[in-house]
């Protein structure tokens, strides 16, 4: 499981580009590629590669440029067993809400929030037609809203259970801006390679 790094992996591969020098830049795009076979995008996922390329090719206090960069994206908030996020990336949040904008997607979705399933059960619960629910949820996957939360045993062979990254979520809409607040469970969220310099 990426907990959350893939879903802000576009806007913190945008947020490192922009604030990293292009020389700097160029060396660590090329090392990640030749060495590791990543872009930085994919890097995201995992990001201990990232940043031991980044500091093997600069001098640059490799942390706190990262809490910088997810600074701008996200604003993080510790509440018991679970964090609260506030997202701040234009793009990340015109995602989620056109995301959310499709009916078939919010059944996906609020049938994972409080529950882990396998892709077939998604599609029994959602009451999603398999060939639309297929390729949604593949979607969902790729942007990293539903994750693999564990495997599971189903007729002598392993398959993935999913659930959705969010527990909670809520738009709030107001003149001129809207706000996205996503709550996540502890251990989702802790398991977000992007996440440990933030949170140490």
């Amino acid at each position: 499981m990426t907990g959350i790094d893939r879903v802000i992996s576009s806007s913190l591969t945008s947020q490192i580009k922009k604030n990293l020098d292009l020389d700097i830049l160029k060396k660590v795009e090329r090392e990640l590629f030749l060495e590791h076979g990543m872009s930085i995008k994919l890097s995201i996922e995992h990001f201990h590669v990232f940043l031991k390329v980044l500091k093997k090719n600069s001098n640059i206090d490799v942390n706190k440029f990262e809490k910088e960069c997810i600074k701008k994206i996200i604003k993080i908030k510790k509440n018991d067993e679970k964090y609260i996020i506030t997202i701040l990336d234009q793009d990340l949040k015109n995602l989620i809400l056109e995301t959310f904008g499709e009916i078939e997607v919010r059944k996906i979705i609020l049938c994972l929030l409080e529950n882990e399933y396998t892709i077939p059960q998604i599609l029994k619960e959602s009451k999603v037609p398999k060939t639309s629910g297929y390729r949604k949820i593949e979607n969902l996957i790729l942007n990293g809203l539903i994750v693999e939360s564990r495997k599971v045993l189903s007729e002598s062979k392993k398959v993935s259970k999913m659930q959705c990254i969010f527990q909670e979520i809520s738009l709030d809409i107001k003149k001129g801006k809207f706000l996205v607040n996503g709550t996540i469970d502890k251990e989702i969220f802790e398991k977000s390679t992007s996440m440990k310099h933030v949170l140490g």
